[in-house]
């Protein structure tokens, strides 16, 4: 049985299998990521830096008949993805390697979510950029000082048009009676949507 049998996004983060060693899109956050997606039925998407998947599965189970591709290079990462997409029954294409070459063989996209880059942004803008349909987006997580601004830097640098927020998300801390706000780490999200030509 399916463990999310509702149509909204933002899957609590307890629900999904969880491994310390790989990263996550936590729940708050993925909910706009995926407003910033705007995604649509058919739509071919990748999920670049996938971490645990949590990205993936939620674009999938908004769109049952879009194309999911999970870019991910990390060993225990990819045995993660797995995992959840059986835990959530959904079918994703996981793909092994690293960003940018992993791209190369992938049909064209839709919509592509940069939730990772080792450091190489540039690159995987570039070649998202390549296979990215006209009025498709791009949208990066930050929680680093330096790839927000960068990744806004390098949107604009390609003419799309880009918009940016910032998230600062505090969550309910309940300890026996007591109860107080725990702030998470801020995250910024750029968004850029490719010009039609």
């Amino acid at each position: 049985m399916n463990k999310w049998n509702y149509v909204t996004p933002g899957i609590p983060d307890h629900i999904f299998i969880r491994d310390d060693r790989v990263p996550m899109t936590k729940s708050e956050i993925r909910v706009l990521s995926l407003a910033r997606l705007r995604l649509f039925p058919g739509a071919v998407i990748y999920d670049i830096g996938a971490g645990s998947g949590s990205v993936a599965i939620e674009c999938k189970l908004a769109m049952n008949n879009g194309l999911v591709y999970a870019i991910e290079k990390e060993p225990a990462a990819l045995e993660l993805i797995a995992r959840n997409c059986k835990h959530f029954e959904v079918e994703i294409s996981i793909i092994k390697g690293l960003a940018p070459e992993a791209l190369k063989d992938l049909p064209p996209a839709d919509r592509i979510f940069i939730g990772g880059s080792s450091g190489r942004l540039d690159d995987i803008i570039d070649a998202g950029h390549e296979k990215l349909n006209p009025g498709g987006w791009i949208v990066i997580n930050s929680v680093t000082l330096n790839t927000g601004p960068a990744a806004f830097s390098l949107l604009k640098q390609r003419d799309y048009e880009v918009e940016a927020i910032q998230a600062n998300i505090a969550v309910l801390d309940s300890r026996g009676s007591i109860h107080m706000w725990k702030a998470k780490n801020p995250v910024m999200i750029v968004a850029g949507q490719k010009r039609e030509r």
